[in-house]
């Protein structure tokens, strides 16, 4: 399974700012079906000649004035019904405030962990056999790194991590003008931050529409709610310590 994950947020000093995490998940096999009718989707409504050519940003298609366009609503209306048809699974992670991302922390940030546990969840109930990999996009080698060792060090030391057996402890890093998986992330973490932050006129359609197509997990015996959209508790203190180097038995 593979899993394309990017972010939403808004600055500390606007009003009710918010932060998300969007994630896609698609089975390997439907991806090229998924990036072929998506360029198809691109040709028809965009008329261009490469899929990269016009590359999918919520806020240039979920803005109050974008979607007030009518050809933006049928365009965001056959993006849903894409991903039905290749089977995407869609999870959302909300927190109040801004972002913490994993190259600016000496921990995995628990937006970050709170998608790592509904994708392994997911995949334990869905595909038990199988495993997810993480995609996020790339911005440069120096952040990747720090992602990636944060992400690697979660999954190796910490007891959550070690727990999910059904995700690759191995991100990797990808350009979105070319990842349809990173594109439908983003304009899914922009739906849901900005319904969030408050916008629910003009998106509670799309947001219901998204939400539709995400696994909700329910355990009576652990009392024990996880839905795949969600907002979660704030970003704890920081360590007194970096994750990686913390002792074995923390």
């Amino acid at each position: 399974m593979l899993v394309f994950v990017d972010e939403s947020y808004r600055k500390p000093e606007e009003p009710n700012a918010k932060s998300t995490f969007g994630a896609v998940l698609l089975q390997e096999q439907r991806y090229r079906e998924l990036d072929t009718k998506l360029f198809e989707l691109k040709r028809v409504f965009w008329k261009v000649e490469n899929s990269y050519d016009f590359e999918l940003k919520g806020r240039d298609l979920l803005s109050e004035r974008k979607i007030s366009l009518p050809k933006n609503r049928e365009f965001i209306s056959q993006i849903v019904f894409l991903c039905k048809e290749v089977g995407c699974v869609l999870f959302a992670v909300v927190q109040d405030g801004t972002i913490t991302l994993a190259s600016e922390s000496n921990r995995l940030p628990s937006l970050y962990r709170a998608l790592l546990w509904r994708v392994n969840t997911f995949m334990q109930e869905k595909f038990p056999a199988d495993q997810a990999v993480f995609f996020f996009d790339g911005i440069d080698h120096p952040t990747n790194q720090k992602v990636a060792i944060s992400f690697n060090n979660f999954m190796q030391r910490h007891r959550w991590g070690r727990a999910y057996q059904n995700v690759i402890p191995t991100p990797f890093f990808c350009d979105s003008r070319v990842s349809p998986g990173i594109q439908l992330s983003d304009v899914l973490a922009y739906c849901v931050n900005e319904r969030y932050v408050g916008r629910r006129g003009y998106l509670e359609e799309y947001f219901q529409l998204f939400r539709d197509l995400s696994f909700n997990y329910q355990n009576p015996d652990e009392n024990l709610n996880l839905w795949g959209f969600q907002m979660i508790p704030p970003e704890p203190p920081p360590l007194p310590f970096a994750e990686e180097v913390a002792p074995k038995n923390k």
